[in-house]
């Protein structure tokens, strides 16, 4: 298994809550009971292979590219659909007639209200009789795992769930050593974050910073690119190279600070 996803299966090792069956580079969960409005529990299976993790959530399959950077996305972003999943946050409305499966609605439950994030509709005649069951999981939190503000992530709208990490808070402080990890942050608190720790840097003779935003689709890179672009500190910027971070961090060169501004 993947580390992350090790770490949230151990911490869910709870007598009577989910039952981890592992075949090989397969595992199965299966939760104990279903959500209290639910009919049935949600199928979860995981699959790992050298480059990527796939998720499938009956029927739902997504692939998690992993390329073995440290601030790889991909084991952060299947953690997280796993937890969403596991904790309640995803319900899968399924109409059948008879065995047969006539439309699946996968909704996530944020704190913005519902979102379906896919319907798969069947042609059906009118005179079928057809039923509706509402699948869903409902896995207690264990302690110390924390499911953030359960807004959605900007570069994977179908991710309901913050609980990518293990974090179990922001943390109070920070190290003023040149290196800034965003990903503990939420997308409001970067902006802030990153000139007040360009300002704290400066005052310290902190001259080359790296900045971990990962990679997703870019939304996070091009924002700190912005600050930075605009930033009259900054001499240069590019992102990492070889052991760097590659393309999901940002390597800052400050101009060195004069005597009157320390």
């Amino acid at each position: 298994m993947w580390p992350e996803l090790d770490a949230l299966l151990d911490a869910l090792a709870q007598p009577g809550a989910l039952d981890v069956a592992r075949e090989g580079a397969r595992s199965v969960l299966t939760p104990s009971h279903p959500a209290p409005q639910a009919t049935a529990p949600l199928g979860i299976a995981i699959a790992i292979d050298d480059d990527a993790i796939t998720v499938t959530i009956e029927g739902w399959t997504e692939r998690f590219t992993i390329d073995g950077e440290e601030d790889d996305d991909g084991p952060r972003l299947a953690v997280d659909l796993v937890a969403a999943a596991l904790f309640g946050r995803l319900h899968v409305h399924v109409r059948r007639s008879g065995a047969k499966v006539l439309a699946r609605r996968f909704v996530f439950a944020t704190d913005r209200g519902p979102v379906v994030h896919r319907h798969e509709q069947r042609w059906s005649w009118p005179w079928q009789r057809t039923t509706t069951e509402l699948l869903a999981n409902a896995v207690p939190a264990p302690h110390g795992l924390a499911l953030g503000p359960g807004g959605l992530l900007p570069w994977a709208p179908w991710a309901g769930t913050l609980a990518a990490g293990l974090a179990t808070a922001t943390p109070a402080t920070i190290a003023i050593d040149g290196e800034l990890d965003l990903h503990p942050f939420s997308p409001r608190e970067v902006k802030p974050l990153v000139l007040e720790y360009i300002e704290a840097c400066k005052q310290r003779g902190i001259t080359e910073l790296r900045i971990v935003h990962g990679k997703g689709i870019g939304a996070l890179r091009r924002t700190v690119h912005a600050l930075l672009a605009d930033h009259p500190d900054v001499r240069a910027y590019r992102l990492g190279g070889m052991g760097e971070g590659s393309w999901g961090a940002t390597i800052v060169d400050l101009h060195p600070a004069r005597p009157t501004d320390r």
